[in-house]
């Protein structure tokens, strides 16, 4: 299911994502597996995110996604700060704190600390979170509607993906039509950028 389907499943008022999709998905592209941000929706759904993360996620089931993203915002740092970055409880702070942005319409943000996650998982030898996090920056990407400004994420994102695909992991066998898919999508991008007189 969607990261976005969290509220489909409940009478409450989480806001869906203020955005759509900066073009549209083909459909001969291939669906692509459970992203991370797919997870975590089902996870605070079903209210098993506890110790820091439980206060976090009732404000996401409550709708109070502003003081979500805060509560996400401090909880991290203070974390961060007394585990290290590269802690299990740091890096699932971080992903929630990239889900609420996602959440939000920030899906620049969003993309961007997926990414990073991405990275910190891969060097971490996790390459099962890595790749549910590659997913999720993928899936905030596509949304991005400033094609200056997805185009050098996507070329982060097919390079981590690229090297993710040729390391041992759900990625290396996954359909390979996913990254084919976010590839193609690159010259596209140039192209808008160009005729909206950005960087190509």
């Amino acid at each position: 299911m969607s990261g976005l389907s969290l509220e489909k499943k409940r009478a409450v008022s989480v806001p869906a994502a203020r955005h759509l999709p900066a073009e549209p998905i083909q459909q001969t592209e291939p669906v692509p597996p459970a992203s991370r941000f797919d997870t975590l929706a089902e996870e605070i759904l079903s209210d098993s995110l506890t110790g820091p993360l439980a206060p976090i996620a009732e404000a996401i089931r409550d709708g109070r996604i502003p003081e979500a993203a805060t509560l996400a915002s401090h909880t991290t740092a203070h974390a961060a700060r007394a585990l290290g970055p590269r802690h299990p409880e740091v890096l699932t702070l971080g992903e929630l704190t990239a889900y609420i942005a996602y959440l939000t319409g920030d899906v620049r943000h969003a993309c961007e600390l997926s990414l990073n996650l991405a990275y910190r998982h891969r060097e971490s030898a996790n390459p099962t979170a890595a790749y549910a996090n590659v997913l999720s920056a993928a899936a905030a990407w596509r949304a991005i509607p400033d094609p200056a400004s997805a185009l050098p994420l996507g070329h982060t994102l097919t390079t981590l993906w690229t090297l993710l695909l040729t390391e041992p992991g759900p990625a290396s066998t996954d359909d390979p039509h996913l990254l084919d898919s976010a590839r193609g999508r690159l010259p596209r991008l140039a192209a808008r950028a160009r005729s909206a007189g950005g960087p190509a």
